[in-house]
């Protein structure tokens, strides 16, 4: 039996051929790509602007997939919503949706698991499983559209900072984005979507390349290579000077100012030093810094610096004219960390969501 075609992941052109092989008009593909993205229909039968031979043409040789939903769950300190999604091969991704008021962020995962281990990281425990399709890191936007279903327009950002490394699946996150940006379905301009790297530095300029214009942020967390190592064994194969270099090579390659993202970590890289390490190795780069105070993981070896320690840690920065801003994890009560929502449903220690 053949195998039907998913139609969720497919470009616009890419769609259009299908359509036009059932001997359809091209102009389907676009009642199509409205039902699937803009008003996440996955059932064919529903679909009812076509006519029902069509419908039941689809049926026989295409599908819509979807993520299914197994826990979720709501901070009570903040607008936060973590969801824990399971694919039909049983994998198990996170996705965070952030209700800021004008913006409205879904964080989003790129891969099942990770494979760079780092220190911090509860998805480091996980391994990685595989990569994501194009179609399952849309869906996950998908599905948290009606957590934000009193806007007009409910996602306004994404940032792939979830479980994974983006740019070890970047086929399928350049789709992914192309998808996310259709005027009939999200409409999320590429301008607003943040790919995370902890520094695969060869695909910063095949990033580029794309012309798709994504932000970029990478995960710095130490000014020395020692320590960063210690923390990001992916410095072992490119290094602070080589990951400085390629940041500022793609931050004027597309016109747009790299983050990065420093994770402080109580007595590991939270001193004054390493504040006026910061600035130095950062000077020249079109770059803001994002101070994220750790948020631990249960069981694990690293703490929050103390709220005075990190108050210092940024105002070092500022003195010396660094765009900088400290982004409290949002969250935190409801294991917002990348990878414990997993790790916690794996325990049975949350109740699934009812189907």
């Amino acid at each position: 039996m053949t195998a039907k075609t998913d139609l969720k992941g497919l470009l616009p052109v890419e769609l259009e051929g299908f359509i036009t092989s059932l001997g359809k008009e091209k102009y389907r593909a676009k009642q199509l790509l409205r039902w699937i993205y803009a008003k996440g229909v996955n059932d064919f039968s529903l679909m009812t602007d076509l006519a029902k031979g069509f419908r039941e043409d689809l049926e026989n040789r295409a599908c819509v997939s979807s993520l299914n939903e197994i826990a979720r769950m709501e901070s009570e300190e903040d607008e936060a919503t973590k969801i824990l999604l399971q694919a039909d091969d049983g994998q198990r991704i996170e996705t965070v949706a952030m209700d800021e008021g004008k913006r409205r962020t879904v964080c989003v995962s790129s891969q099942v698991g990770c494979s760079l281990g780092c220190a911090f990281c509860a998805t480091a425990s996980i391994g990685l499983k595989r990569n994501l399709l194009a179609g399952e890191i849309v869906d996950q936007v998908l599905h948290t559209v009606p957590i934000f279903d009193d806007h007009r327009h409910p996602v306004t950002n994404v940032v792939m900072m979830g479980m994974g490394e983006p740019l070890q699946n970047l086929d399928n996150i350049c789709r992914a984005v192309r998808l996310l940006r259709l005027e009939l379905g999200l409409a999320i301009s590429s301008r607003k979507v943040t790919i995370s790297t902890a520094g695969l530095v060869p695909q910063f300029a095949r990033l580029a390349d794309e012309g798709l214009n994504i932000k970029l942020a990478v995960s710095l967390n130490a000014t020395t290579d020692e320590v960063r190592s210690e923390l990001m064994p992916i410095n072992n194969r490119y290094g602070l000077d080589e990951l400085l270099r390629a940041s500022n090579i793609y931050a004027r390659t597309t016109s747009t100012r790299v983050t990065f993202e420093y994770a402080l970590i109580d007595g590991v890289n939270d001193s004054d030093t390493d504040a006026k390490r910061l600035v130095k190795i950062t000077h020249g780069i079109p770059c803001k810094i994002n101070l994220i105070p750790f948020n631990s993981v249960p069981g694990g070896q690293f703490q929050r610096p103390t709220a005075d320690r990190i108050a210092k840690f940024k105002q070092i920065l500022h003195d010396k004219h660094m765009t900088v801003t400290i982004r409290w994890s949002r969250g935190a009560d409801i294991g917002a960390a990348c990878g414990q929502l997993r790790a916690q449903e794996d325990s049975k220690k949350l109740p699934t969501v009812a189907a």
